[in-house]
């Protein structure tokens, strides 16, 4: 099969990752057999023209957004990076967080004064953040909301995209909105999750059929350029395992561009090509089958095991590696909303904390693994602790 780049429109860009055929990650059952969910193609493509990642398969985001179960809030990393995200924002005339969730980033907004909106799609969530109080837009954004956000409260001269811009199912025409929406020399400030540190740390996992586009800095130029605007400053932030902002303006803005965007370019030569994705792909492959392994060897020694977290990325890791409840008894979530349900596909059971003090397991298998710290405060430190991918001892 043939496959194009959406960013730039060359046909027959290669494939480097088949992860098989992958449910919805974000969809939790509430049946351990139901009777209808399916599964799609999941191959992961790079284009070596522009340097864009993207999957082969692209479900509608009305499918994918309306009913959503993932809650930013829960996450007391998130949180904690989102408070120190809007001290930064401080003095800002008007912010709009796109993909806003349950009001984690427009909490410490309020909080500090700085006027804001928050666009976001799924019904369950944004509502939500409204009962809070937190002042939502139910939408999916695009240019009609974008004019209508202009007409009703003006321009803004901050809009934020975290971990939102990979989900595009079309960013050309999601740029173009953010165009219609941002003043003059107002910023437009991305987060995304980085493919460097995707293939550096081995991190497949991330790739799933929510989000379709992997950025690196190089595919994030090529795809602004050609909206007419320009990359201003990146760095590197923690959250998803190691993410990458980005500030981005109108080209004939007065903001200048600073060092860290040609640093970052220059050191994406040596991973963003067809060579190291290669040995990524090669890598992971060996790397399942070792968590398989060690997995089974567990079980028939009669160590007991659970996981830690019900996040998109288990989906992956399980229907990937063939990892069901035979393996793993049942997973912890702290988000109420996945409690009581089951995960995509394979169907291990997903519990409350407490069940931990109902049948106490001998190690967990921590999915959220970059929350370890928290995890280790909440479950009182009294477990062995395993990172899944590379599977280690955390």
């Amino acid at each position: 099969m043939i496959f194009s780049c959406d960013i730039c429109q060359k046909t027959n860009i290669s494939p480097i990752l088949d992860l098989g055929q992958q449910p919805l990650a974000n969809k939790y059952p509430t049946s351990s057999t139901p009777e209808t969910e399916d599964k799609f193609s999941l191959t992961v493509l790079f284009c070596d023209n522009c340097k864009n990642v993207q999957l082969n398969t692209k479900i509608s985001r009305e499918r994918m957004f309306e009913d959503y179960y993932y809650l930013s809030s829960v996450n007391q990393g998130l949180v904690k990076h989102f408070e120190n995200f809007a001290k930064e924002l401080l003095g800002s005339r008007f912010v709009v967080d796109i993909g806003s969730n349950d009001g984690i980033f427009l909490k410490p907004l309020r909080e500090q004064g700085t006027p804001y909106l928050g666009v976001e799609p799924s019904l369950n969530v944004s509502k939500i953040a409204n009962d809070n109080g937190l002042e939502t837009l139910c939408s999916f954004f695009d240019r009609e909301t974008a004019n209508n956000i202009v007409s009703t409260r003006g321009k803004a001269d901050v809009i934020v995209a975290s971990s939102v811009f990979t989900h595009l199912e079309d960013p050309h025409n999601f740029v173009e909105a953010v165009k219609d929406l941002l003043s003059e020399n107002g910023r437009f400030i991305i987060e995304v999750e980085y493919i460097k540190n995707i293939v550096s740390t081995l991190q497949f996992e991330r790739f799933y059929l929510d989000r379709i586009f992997y950025y690196s800095l190089s595919s994030l130029e090529n795809l602004f350029k050609g909206h007419n605007m320009k990359l201003t400053k990146a760095s590197i932030i923690e959250p998803h395992g190691g993410s990458l902002r980005v500030e981005i303006c109108h080209s004939d803005s007065s903001a200048k561009q600073d060092h860290s965007i040609e640093s970052l370019l220059k050191e994406e030569e040596s991973f963003l090509n067809p060579e190291a994705f290669k040995n990524f792909s090669k890598n992971v492959s060996n790397e399942i089958k070792n968590l398989q392994r060690a997995l089974e060897k567990f079980k028939a020694s009669g160590i007991k095991i659970a996981g830690y977290g019900a996040p998109a990325r288990l989906s992956t890791i399980c229907n990937y590696g063939h990892i069901g409840p035979d393996l793993i008894k049942y997973t912890i979530d702290d988000s109420p909303l996945k409690v009581n349900r089951f995960t995509p596909g394979t169907h291990i059971p997903i519990v409350a904390r407490d069940q931990l003090e109902q049948d106490t397991p001998d190690i967990l298998l921590v999915f959220a693994y970059e929350y370890i710290d928290d995890i280790r405060t909440k479950t009182s430190n009294r477990f062995k602790y395993f990172k899944p991918i590379p599977f280690q001892e955390i």
